[in-house]
């Protein structure tokens, strides 16, 4: 059974030469214009924070659907070499919670170039990950989990993405991928916002073994991101699909808030073996920035300070395929909390145990366990930094997701 039907926006952040759509599209205009889409709904018990909470709502909560998400794909080939991208989404776990709105989620223009390589202007995955396996919105299917790790380092960005995939002699695949970006999903022309830069690249041998790396650089100048609650997402990752009773579904509540992004580095290394049924991967990275927030880690705020944040960050996943229809997959993911002026307990993690049945090549049904774990200093969103004891929480989710 084909396994490729993926969301233009994950697969771009996976492979950089991926193809837009799904093999389902809808064709227009003798196949100029494709048009294809998803849709996920989930149901989650009620996910409670115990121990030293920071919102005091979110130690009750029964259980409840998530809202809908939904995606539209618009596919567009303008001339031989340029084409069109667009993705009309309503996502709510991201950044328009609440509107009812199908926004533009993700789009570009595609200019393919010789050898296998091209460039994008436009929204560009900025990212130090590899192999990424993700959820956003309803892209949902090249996720065997229903969350996210606690270790993502991801958002989109405006500016220009150029990428190559190359094939060697010795059956080896090399693909690279680099960003050129103004750091914001929205225009910006603030005074001393600068540019955020990033590369990526993957060796990828016969054998089903590949080694990966990618860095990422923000650069804003402090007067730049004053009034506002972060420099650049891509230090405490995208929208994750778990909810709590009285945070809204778009913050960062699972996300360990450390590091701002406003003059922040991140690297990460991957490292991972496919075969037929069985995947697993490992990772390792860390990011760092010149200023923290000024009221302290564990929260978004819109005030900094001169003041080093850091934190170091690994992950191992495995994935195993029972059969065609069924697979079973294990994520764990941990952060440490490495700023200066940190001491104490500093770490948190998380745990996922995922199970899949492909119903047809079109429709996925999921379910996970996962548990959290929070230390007092870990900059973890839901824990109380200033009572000793940490934060925990745990539940289980199902998700059903379409492409077509």
């Amino acid at each position: 059974m084909k396994r490729t039907l993926m969301n233009m926006k994950i697969a771009a952040a996976v492979l950089a030469l991926s193809t837009a759509g799904t093999t389902s599209a809808a064709e227009f205009m003798d196949g100029k214009i494709k048009i294809s889409g998803a849709a996920m709904q989930s149901w989650q018990t009620g996910i409670e924070v115990d121990g030293a909470a920071a919102t005091a709502g979110d130690t009750d909560a029964d259980s409840a659907f998530q809202r809908m998400r939904f995606a539209l794909n618009i596919n567009a080939q303008v001339a031989e070499n340029v084409s069109v991208f667009a993705e009309l989404a309503e996502e709510p776990n991201d950044w328009n919670n609440g509107s009812a709105a199908i926004s533009q989620d993700l789009a570009w223009i595609q200019f393919d170039l010789p050898n296998n390589t091209g460039v994008r202007l436009g929204n560009v995955v900025s990212t130090t990950q590899n192999f990424i396996r993700y959820s956003d919105g309803a892209a949902v299917q090249s996720n065997p989990f229903v969350g996210n790790g606690i270790t993502d380092m991801i958002t989109a960005e405006e500016g220009l993405w150029a990428y190559g995939s190359h094939n060697l002699e010795s059956g080896t695949n090399v693909t690279w991928d680099a960003v050129l970006a103004t750091p914001d999903f929205f225009t910006d022309f603030s005074p001393g916002h600068g540019y955020n830069f990033g590369l990526r690249g993957t060796v990828n041998l016969d054998g089903g073994l590949s080694f990966g790396a990618g860095t990422f650089k923000t650069n804003h100048d402090l007067s730049a991101v004053a009034g506002k609650p972060f420099g650049s997402l891509i230090a405490i990752g995208d929208g994750d699909n778990y909810q709590f009773a009285t945070t809204a579904p778009s913050a960062r509540a699972t996300h360990p808030l450390i590091v701002p992004g406003v003059d922040a580095f991140v690297w990460q290394a991957d490292v991972q073996y496919k075969a037929n049924n069985f995947l697993v991967h490992a990772l390792y990275g860390e990011a760092e920035d010149d200023f923290s927030w000024a009221g302290g880690q564990g929260s978004l705020q819109t005030s900094y300070i001169a003041a080093k944040s850091k934190m170091e960050f690994w992950a191992v996943e495995g994935k195993y395929d029972i059969s065609n229809d069924f697979y079973v997959a294990a994520r764990y993911g941990e952060v440490t909390n490495k700023s200066a002026g940190v001491s104490g307990p500093n770490k948190s993690d998380r745990i996922q145990l995922s199970a899949g049945y492909w119903m047809n090549d079109a429709t996925l049904f999921k379910a996970e366990y996962v548990k959290q774990e929070e230390d007092q200093f870990s900059g973890g969103a839901t824990v109380d930094s200033s009572v000793a004891g940490g934060s925990e929480w745990d539940g289980f989710i199902v998700e059903a997701s379409v492409t077509f």
